[in-house]
């Protein structure tokens, strides 16, 4: 006669206690991926309506916004929305913002875009009445938290004005590894092109460029862009960037690190300086390093790369601005990014740095990155 083999009592006790145990530990988990993978999706959701207003933006200006855009001056002495400050905090001032000021009538910000572009409204306020303005003396109006401007998952977006985890593809890094403004590219086949902040922003080399001729130290008029039209993206538009995201974007209304004084003209006919860092603070760049050090490049340095430096505890200022201009972000692995095509794709930290330079420039062949002739292959991302 053959024995029955059963569980005893305790043993299907412990059986079960072990089953919830491990149920316990794994639903947490499952949630945890759960949530950040709806984040992730939400984020990307985000972009491709950046993206899609980009593209809206050209269909009716017939070329792309600039990173940087003059949207009028102020000339009262009155603000309608608050006609008891006082006059003599509304001094004349040039409202000088960035690309997503420029896209705000097609993220449905209709009345914080009037804002800029109405003269009769300040943009900035040189009073005491903190009530009314953000630190760096923006009228609160002019820098509200616009919820399509914020990454769920950013960790550090806290601010209590302009919350922006976004940034624009703003083509190549113009100075020299020493730092210089103008520098010689000596290429192997003997040719040399000199490069400077008017070469850097040629077609080839990127999306979005200045269209604010602001002054420089010197005094003298800065370079404005050409214009950029969607046809002139040889490379394919599903294969160049317009935006992504990084956890260092400056406030999505400041141009650069520029307050009140900086905007403020003693008569309406009077030009402001370039805020110099306007390129990077809401702006992704590409430097001119390879692995290789092919024509003459640099070593890549690790903080150019996606996700570069310690993106979670790295503040931005005027010195490190250049090198932060990079996308990052706290989803696992990589970032969101948006297409010329509307379309979206997450990108790899690991990402080949030709590829990330491929990416960015819309005509590769022609643009001035160590290797032109890299041929973008979609299995590289």
């Amino acid at each position: 006669m053959k024995k029955r083999f059963a569980l005893t009592r305790v043993e299907l006790l412990v059986l079960l206690g072990s089953g919830i145990i491990i149920l316990g530990l794994l639903i947490p988990a499952v949630s945890t991926d759960h949530h950040g993978t709806h984040r992730r999706n939400q984020c990307s959701t985000q972009l491709k309506n950046f993206a899609l207003a980009a593209i809206q933006y050209e269909n009716t200006k017939g070329q792309l916004p600039g990173y940087l855009e003059d949207f009028g001056t102020f000339t009262g002495s009155t603000d309608p929305v608050y006609p008891d400050v006082a006059p003599e905090s509304l001094h004349p001032h040039r409202k000088i913002g960035t690309v997503f000021v420029a896209l705000l009538p097609w993220l449905d910000a209709q009345p914080t875009y009037e804002r800029w572009t109405e003269d009769r409204y300040p943009v900035v306020h040189y009073g005491d009445g903190s009530w009314l303005s953000t630190p760096s003396g923006f009228v609160a109006e002019a820098a509200p938290n616009l919820a399509i401007l914020q990454c769920p998952s950013d960790p550090l977006n806290d601010e209590d004005y302009g919350r922006n985890s976004y940034i624009s593809n703003n083509g190549m890094h113009h100075r020299s590894k020493d730092g210089a403004d103008q520098w010689t590219l000596r290429r192997s086949d003997g040719s040399e092109v000199t490069i400077d902040f008017a070469r850097s922003m040629s077609i080839a080399n990127g999306v979005f460029n200045n269209k604010f001729a602001g002054l420089d130290a010197d005094g003298k008029p800065v370079a404005i862009g050409p214009a950029v039209r969607l046809d002139d993206f040889k490379d394919g538009m599903s294969n160049t960037i317009l935006f992504s995201e990084s956890l260092q974007a400056g406030p999505w209304h400041q141009a650069g690190f520029a307050t009140a004084d900086d905007l403020r003209v003693e008569v309406p006919e009077s030009e402001v300086r370039y805020p110099p860092e306007a390129r990077f603070t809401q702006g992704m760049v590409w430097h001119y390093e390879d692995d290789e050090k092919i024509d003459g490049a640099s070593a890549l340095l690790p903080i150019h790369r996606i996700d570069g430096g310690d993106p979670f505890t790295t503040t931005m200022n005027r010195q490190n601005a250049g090198d932060l201009a990079r996308p990052s972000s706290a989803h696992v692995d990589g970032v969101n990014a948006s297409m010329a095509d509307g379309g979206t794709r997450f990108i790899s930290n690991s990402i080949d740095y030709r590829v990330y330079q491929a990416l960015l420039t819309p005509r590769g062949i022609k643009s001035d990155v160590p290797k032109q002739d890299y041929v973008l292959d979609g299995e590289d991302m």
